[in-house]
């Protein structure tokens, strides 16, 4: 009898090594089936176009996206869902069964599914800081809107940027000139219950973003296994690392290339949540 052809997933982006994806994805097509293959692929944004063709040649079934190809990949793509068209970003890729290549995005998704599982946090009529502007942030803001934020901001180095997503947390009466945004009062900084950090591990901010937190506050940060945390130094009432995120997201794309339901319990396990 012949053998069913191997059914292959991936994660690409660069670094990739340090991922834990691939034991995360694994652990849920072992639990629920069909048996697949997932590994992660080391793919900068200049070797982009020949590995999205190597994926098409080689028929994997999908894939997952990360830094720093959540934009470049768009342009590979036949077509993008109405998440991943208005957060201008992708994370995870479905091969359709005629061959054509659909993009998704489950990370605002997942983030909102995360802070309901490890802190029962519901965003509705409550305040956000998000700090970056890139893929994941818009992503992320794009979610909280959707499920009822009350106040939503947004700082980054990139102004503009920023600016698109959300104000700075700062009184409106009182917000100060681009040029002047090293040196803020602590007096004109807005309070916020969330503040969930989109920036590099080694990212640095500003002085007076530390007064947006205060013992009430939940702060969230993106990276996991990283040897520092931009907001480490922020006041909190709680805090958490991206591993409940990278559950949550994980378990969402796996639930949209398969149809199966979210197999979490196997999935927190293989992270040792």
């Amino acid at each position: 009898m012949t053998a069913p052809p191997e059914v292959r997933y991936a994660l690409i982006g660069s670094p990739v090594a340090h991922s834990r994806s691939p034991a995360l994805q694994l652990a849920a097509f072992s639990a629920c089936g069909p048996p697949a293959v997932y590994e992660a692929i080391d793919v900068p944004v200049a070797g982009l176009g020949d590995a999205i063709a190597r994926l098409r040649r080689d028929t994997y079934k999908g894939w997952n996206v990360t830094t720093p190809l959540k934009e470049a990949v768009i342009a590979h793509l036949d077509r993008l869902t109405q998440v991943a068209a208005s957060d201008r970003a992708v994370n995870v890729v479905r091969r359709e069964p005629d061959g054509s290549l659909t993009g998704h995005n489950t990370d605002g998704a997942g983030l909102v599914q995360a802070l309901a599982d490890v802190w029962s946090w519901e965003p509705r009529h409550k305040s956000a800081l998000v700090l970056g502007s890139g893929p994941a942030a818009r992503a992320i803001a794009s979610a909280l809107r959707m499920h009822g934020i009350g106040f939503l901001y947004c700082w980054s180095r990139n102004a503009a940027a920023a600016a698109l997503i959300g104000p700075l947390p700062l009184s409106k009466d009182t917000a100060p000139m681009a040029t002047d945004l090293e040196s803020v009062d602590a007096a004109r900084v807005v309070k916020v219950d969330l503040i969930v950090s989109a920036l590099p591990a080694d990212a640095s901010l500003p002085a007076w973003i530390a007064a947006v937190a205060d013992e009430h506050s939940s702060v969230f940060d993106l990276n996991y296994d990283a040897d520092r945390s931009p907001v480490g130094g922020l006041r909190a009432a709680r805090r958490s690392d991206g591993v409940p995120l990278l559950l949550h997201q994980g378990a969402l794309s796996f639930a949209w290339w398969t149809g199966l339901p979210q197999p979490l319990d196997v999935m927190r396990s293989a992270l040792g949540l």
